[in-house]
């Protein structure tokens, strides 16, 4: 049996998009905040959820930016479905 020694694999105990808590906060700060403002919080809580990854170990380029990709796509999808919610309720 052949072993292919160059392959590696990245472990994500603990994956952002999964993250209850995280992902509530962050909604909730972004529907409190509009433009620069939400701009400048979005970059920082980015920034920082990559250094807690790089710290815990994680140091996959792709892993690191599929898990933001992961992470967003939860945060603006319930941002979006609030905002139609409300959207339909003024109707």
């Amino acid at each position: 049996m052949e072993q292919n020694r160059d392959k590696t694999v990245s472990i994500v105990p603990f994956p952002l998009h999964r993250n209850v808590r995280l992902v509530r906060e962050t909604i909730g700060v972004l529907e409190k905040r509009h433009g620069v403002a939400a701009d400048r919080f979005w970059r920082t809580t980015v920034r920082q959820q990559i250094g807690r990854m790089q710290v815990c170990g994680l140091h996959d380029d792709a892993v690191i930016k599929d898990q933001i990709e992961n992470f967003a796509m939860v945060v603006f999808d319930a941002l979006r479905s609030a905002a139609a919610q409300h959207d339909g309720d003024a109707a």
